[in-house]
C-alpha cells in the first residue's frame, strides 16, 4: 500500500522554524587558478538551513507549510524571493543584518570543492521578541517544527521559550537539536524529539550502540514529551510512546548522500502526524523519505516517486 493510500484530509498546518537560514552559492570552474581570471561555467543559488529543506520535503509529498525564522538584507530578499517561487509559503522576520550566504567553488577537473562561510548575523532583543510575538498567534491543534541551527550570541533559554509559548496554545512541537540547548529545549516538553543515534547518545550522557539500549534510556524522557524517534542510519528509526515501541526499517538503496536524511524522516513524519494518521504510518513514511534523500547527490533533495516505491518495502517490527 502506497502512503497516499493513508493520507487522510488535513486536520493542521505545519509551520518550520530555520532561524538561521543560509543562502547556499554553489559556482562551478573547470580549475582554479592563482592570480589570474577564472571564467565561471556554472552558477545555482539555493536557500538552505534544516527547516528549509524540511518545507521542501512536505512540499514534494503534496503538503502545505509556513516557514519561520529570520532574514535581513539583499540576499535575505532573494532567498526568500526563490522559496516563494519554488511555491514555499514564507513568513519571516526581516532583521537589520545580512543573511549568511556560504559560496561553494567547485573545481569540475580536480574534483574538488572548497567552502567560503560568512559571518552569522547577528539578532537583536527585538528580533526575538518580535519572533516570539509572531508564534504567539499561530492557532491551535497545528504543528510545529524546530530543526535549525542556533543563533551565536542568543540565550540558550530561546527554545525553551518557543515550546512554552507553543504549548500554552496547543501547538504540537517537534523538536531536533543537540548538545545543551536540546537538554534546555525537553524540559520545555515538546510533543516528540527526533535525535540521531549519536545525538541521543549525547542527550543521556551515554555511548548508545542498539536498539534496546535506546528503549532503556528513551522511556525514563517519556515524562517529558509523548513521542522519541530515534533515527539509525540504514538500520531505520525507532519510534517510542508510553503505548508502543516501533522501528521502521528501510530496504537497502544505494547511499549517494546521508547528509539531511534526518531532516527528511521529520518531514514525512510531521505531514503524516499533520493529516491524523498514526505513529506507525508516520514513521513509515519518514524512514522511505529518509531513505529517499539518499538516492541524490543533492543535500535533501527526495521525489515523491521514490518515496512512494520505497515505502512499500519498508519493514515494520514492534517490541
Amino acid at each position: 500500500m502506497g502512503f497516499t493510500d493513508l493520507i487522510k484530509f488535513a486536520f493542521s498546518m505545519i509551520y518550520t522554524i530555520t532561524l538561521n537560514p543560509t543562502l547556499d552559492i554553489t559556482i562551478d570552474v573547470e580549475e582554479l587558478v592563482y592570480d589570474d581570471v577564472n571564467k565561471v561555467i556554472g552558477e545555482n543559488r539555493r536557500p538552505s538551513g534544516k527547516g528549509i529543506d524540511i518545507s521542501r520535503v512536505i512540499k514534494e509529498l503534496g503538503g502545505e507549510t509556513t516557514a519561520l525564522g529570520f532574514i535581513g538584507g539583499y540576499r535575505g530578499l532573494e532567498l526568500e524571493g526563490i522559496l516563494i517561487n519554488e511555491g514555499i509559503i514564507c513568513d519571516f522576520i526581516r532583521t537589520s543584518s545580512e543573511t549568511r550566504s556560504n559560496i561553494i567553488i567547485h573545481q569540475k577537473k580536480k574534483r574538488l570543492k572548497t567552502l567560503l562561510s560568512t559571518s552569522d548575523p547577528g539578532l537583536s532583543t527585538l528580533d526575538i521578541s518580535l519572533f516570539l510575538d509572531k508564534i504567539k498567534v499561530i492557532p491551535k491543534g497545528n504543528y510545529v517544527v524546530i530543526s535549525s541551527g542556533y543563533p551565536i550570541g542568543i540565550n540558550d533559554s530561546l527554545f525553551p521559550q518557543m515550546i512554552t509559548n507553543l504549548n500554552e496554545r496547543g501547538v504540537r512541537v517537534i523538536l531536533d537539536a543537540d548538545g545543551d540547548v536540546f537538554k534546555k529545549g525537553i524540559h520545555a516538553r515538546p510533543y516528540m524529539i527526533k535525535p540521531n543515534i549519536h545525538e541521543f547518545s549525547r542527550l543521556v550522557n551515554k555511548q548508545i550502540k542498539d536498539v534496546g539500549e535506546i528503549i532503556e534510556h528513551a522511556r525514563p524522557l517519556l515524562d517529558n514529551m509523548d513521542v522519541i524517534v530515534v533515527s539509525m542510519g540504514q538500520k531505520g528509526a525507532l519510534a517510542i510512546t508510553k503505548e508502543e515501541t516501533i522501528q521502521a526499517i528501510p530496504p537497502a538503496v544505494k547511499v549517494r548522500n546521508s547528509m539531511g536524511a534526518g531532516d527528511s524522516l521529520i518531514a514525512g513524519m510531521a505531514f503524516m502526524l499533520s493529516m491524523g494518521n498514526t505513529i506507525e504510518d508516520a514513521l513509515s513514511l519518514g524512514v522511505a523519505c529518509g531513505t529517499a534523500s539518499t538516492l541524490n547527490h543533492t543535500y535533501s533533495i527526495v521525489t515523491k516517486k521514490d518515496v512512494e516505491e520505497i515505502k512499500n518495502f519498508v519493514t515494520i517490527k514492534k517490541f
